[in-house]
């Protein structure tokens, strides 16, 4: 028998160390892709990544299964650990300004679907370009951008919004 992630987290709401590592085996390869796609180097995710786990486990009991899937908690979980990393360390926000254009890390895009997206980028004027890198690479929210970037929120959400549908229209050429 197939023991689900809610179960898994059930049990470990319950203190039981078998079920927690086993949460932890079947889920922790998909959470280091989530950190690693926050965070630019991979000790700062593996470390991001822990403090979630320690986190869940702390705190399992908290899930609600009407709120969403037990594996939606715990992503959810680790993106805000990796969020909360890179909002703490300034040289980090520094780090992330140095990463090359074209850093995209995803497996799910080719090399060629990479360049089109680069070029369609290079398009979109400077200030444009930098909120979609670091909304949609970093996962940073409207207002993080908004204070990063020091521009008004709804001027930042028009803004962004304009820029995704030019990349759209320019992605479908």
């Amino acid at each position: 028998m197939h023991t689900t992630i809610e179960e898994l987290l059930s049990r470990t709401a319950a203190r039981d160390p078998e079920a927690f590592r086993a949460l932890y085996d079947r889920t922790v390869s998909r959470q280091l892709v989530i950190a690693r796609r926050i965070l630019p180097r991979n000790d700062l995710a593996e470390e991001a990544v822990h403090d979630a786990f320690v986190s869940i486990w702390h705190s399992a009991d908290r899930f609600r299964p009407e709120a969403g899937s037990a594996l939606g908690w715990i992503c959810t979980i680790v993106r805000r650990r990796a969020i909360d990393r890179l909002r703490a360390s300034p040289w980090l926000h520094r780090e992330l300004t140095l990463l090359p254009e074209g850093d995209y890390r995803s497996a799910d895009t080719t090399p060629e679907e990479r360049l089109a997206l680069e070029q369609c980028l290079a398009e979109l004027s400077a200030h444009v370009r930098t909120a979609i890198r670091l909304a949609y690479l970093y996962g940073m929210t409207h207002s993080e951008l908004s204070a990063r970037l020091d521009m008004p929120l709804g001027t930042l959400k028009s803004q962004l919004r304009r820029g995704l549908a030019s990349l759209r229209e320019c992605l479908s050429r």
